[in-house]
């Protein structure tokens, strides 16, 4: 293990106690969770739609389409299917490797509930101020005139769905690709750089927008891995992912905007949003740095050796079996011969030096 600070993709690799094997088997195990779930929210979906009295296959067929933000139940089940991989991965580190599942939270080993939301804050700021800009200059180029609907019934359940759904969904993402996966790719290299650009290319492919789309997705998720790198946590990136979600769907909800990413281009999309990110990143650089936040994990102790047993186990002496009453004798062990005796010779002096009969 390294002597010196470690950065979030190398927590994992960087522990006492690492294994190889502990991120992919808990990938195994959050991948089987989240079937289990989407399948009881596919039971209870059908459940609902037939109580409605919906075809099923016309919501079948829904499901399939982008976020239908016309359609509160739909969004609540599209937006559902999503969130529900949260528990699944932490659920699944803390099943696997009880140890370190603080650490996919951040460098200190929690959720750091302050710092999230003074990010959540900037993001607002920062993602409002932006597509407020945009909207404006859209609506004074004559490209596309602004005009806000009255929210009914259904764009109001919506909002509410929106406003209560997109934070779990928006965290699940970034614990899945800036949490999880970037941890499991970073304990097996030693490049930075893998697990930032795998981990955006695999957010990017899980959109269905066009070429340009998908390329402002890349960018966002390759600016949200840098941020979590240099905060030491995913508190900025979930910050800016909820307040990112949220405005577009909200705006989109009420008519001034659409978030569908169709006619996406590099100019309309891309370099906008890619610098709405960046300038959130300046601005967290700014309040990290004020708040002197913690950026990097200290060494940690080594693992306790296994305690001493209390007692020594001592196995009893060899069984000798006892004759009891008059059985037969035990045998006899044969006698040892003495060892044979020099012969001295009558006339011999007693002790060496002794003169005895020679002196006489």
């Amino acid at each position: 293990m390294s002597t010196s600070t470690t950065s979030y993709p190398r927590l994992a690799r960087e522990s006492p106690d690492f294994a190889h094997w502990k991120l992919p088997v808990a990938a195994v195990v959050g991948s089987f969770l989240y079937v289990v779930l989407v399948v009881v929210l596919v039971i209870v979906a059908v459940v609902g739609v037939a109580a409605s009295g919906t075809s099923f296959d016309t919501w079948l067929d829904g499901t399939d389409s982008d976020i239908a933000l016309d359609d509160p139940g739909l969004l609540l089940f599209q937006l559902a299917t999503i969130a529900v991989l949260l528990p699944c991965v932490v659920l699944a580190v803390a099943l696997v490797w009880r140890r370190h599942v603080g650490y996919l939270h951040s460098v200190e080993g929690h959720l750091r509930w302050s710092w999230l939301g003074r990010c959540l804050a900037l993001a607002f700021l920062v993602v409002v101020a932006a597509l407020g800009l945009s909207v404006l200059v859209a609506a004074v180029a004559g490209d596309e005139p602004v005009s806000v609907e009255a929210p009914g019934g259904r764009a109001l359940a919506a909002l509410a769905v929106v406003l209560l759904v997109v934070p779990f969904q928006a965290a699940a993402e970034e614990y899945v690709f800036r949490g999880g996966l970037m941890q499991l790719i970073g304990s097996w290299t030693r490049w930075t750089a893998v697990p930032v650009v795998a981990t955006s290319l695999l957010f990017a492919a899980g959109h269905l927008y066009s070429f340009w789309g998908l390329v402002s997705v890349f960018a966002f998720g390759v600016i949200a891995a840098v941020l979590t790198i240099r905060t030491g946590g995913l508190e900025a990136a979930v910050a800016l992912h909820v307040a990112n979600n949220i405005v577009l769907m909200v705006l989109d909800i009420v008519g001034v905007i659409d978030s569908s990413g169709e006619g996406a281009g590099l100019w309309n999309e891309v370099v906008p949003s890619t610098v709405m990110c960046l300038v959130f990143w300046a601005l967290v650089e700014w309040s990290a740095r004020r708040r002197d936040l913690q950026r990097r994990r200290p060494p940690l102790p080594a693992l306790a050796p296994a305690p001493a047993p209390a007692y020594v186990v001592v196995p009893p002496p060899p069984y000798v079996p006892v004759a009891e009453g008059p059985g037969p004798a035990l045998p006899t062990p044969p006698a040892v011969p003495a060892a044979p005796q020099p012969v001295v010779p009558p006339n011999a002096p007693s002790y060496p030096g002794d003169p005895g009969v020679w002196g006489r």
